[in-house]
């Protein structure tokens, strides 16, 4: 009992996401995070647009999140499970980390939001992520996923409020292209999970959907453990053909604006 406190006090939770804690308990993770701030570090030095806010769509319990405060000014994230969220509010209480408990989609609304019992990260507002990632993957028993409502705004909101981010990261377990519906501005960088072949479909409506609101000027790439697939950055067609061949179930599909 006292143990479970203290693992959820402000205190632990700063411990055990230290440089210091990660390094020392957890070298093979701690090596992977350091990668990955490498990898975003690279990337958004490779961008000619501000680099002092990104938009972190799903943000779970920080892991992105923490990057990004490093390597940018400001963040907004967002975060619709409750548990997670009250982890972020610990882990960035005093930061420059603006947290908002909502989902994003295409329209301001409210839906019903699946939460899985002890896998916070597969938590969705697509049912058909349940019913076919969740269920396929044997991530969870079905008895084991709730329902609730959950308030649902949009990218283009916040945008209007905050200012057009250098870089927006979707992660929301097959709800992506809803929450892309919601962007009417073409920012300078995009990231989206696709889960294969299950979301296929919805990740090419995407990339037509991205580069219709952009005049065809986003270009895409794909990583796997953040290591690009691609050479370069192709364009839509190149993108789309790539996704209807692959063999990988899973990637993360990248949108970079080229003026």
């Amino acid at each position: 009992m006292l143990k479970s406190f203290l693992k959820n006090t402000r205190l632990w939770i700063l411990i055990c996401n230290s440089d210091r804690y990660q390094k020392i308990k957890m070298p093979v993770e701690y090596k992977k995070h350091m990668e990955e701030v490498n990898f975003y570090s690279e990337l958004l030095n490779n961008i000619n647009y501000k680099n002092d806010l990104i938009f972190d769509v799903g943000a779970n319990i920080g892991q992105k999140c923490a990057i990004f405060s490093s390597i940018s000014k400001k963040v907004i994230a967002f975060e619709p499970s409750e548990k997670p969220f009250t982890y972020l509010k610990k882990r960035f209480k005093n930061r420059d980390v603006e947290l908002f408990n909502c989902a994003l989609g295409g329209e301001v609304s409210s839906s019903e939001f699946y939460e899985i019992k002890d896998n916070n990260a597969y938590n969705s507002l697509s049912k058909k992520h349940i019913e076919t990632t969740v269920t396929n993957r044997e991530i969870s028993n079905i008895g084991l996923v709730t329902r609730r409502k959950v308030n649902v705004e949009t990218l283009e909101n916040f945008i209007a409020k905050f200012g057009v981010p250098i870089y927006i990261k979707i992660d929301v377990e097959g709800y992506e292209f809803e929450v892309i519906k919601g962007l009417k501005t073409p920012v300078p960088l995009i990231s989206f999970e696709a889960n294969l072949p299950e979301f296929c479909n919805e990740s090419i409506s995407i990339i037509e959907y991205l580069s219709k609101i952009s005049l065809n000027k986003y270009q895409f790439n794909f990583t796997a453990d953040n290591l690009f697939l691609l050479q370069r950055f192709v364009n839509k067609e190149d993108a789309i053909k790539f996704l209807l061949e692959t063999k990988h179930n899973y990637l993360e599909i990248y949108a970079k604006l080229v003026l």
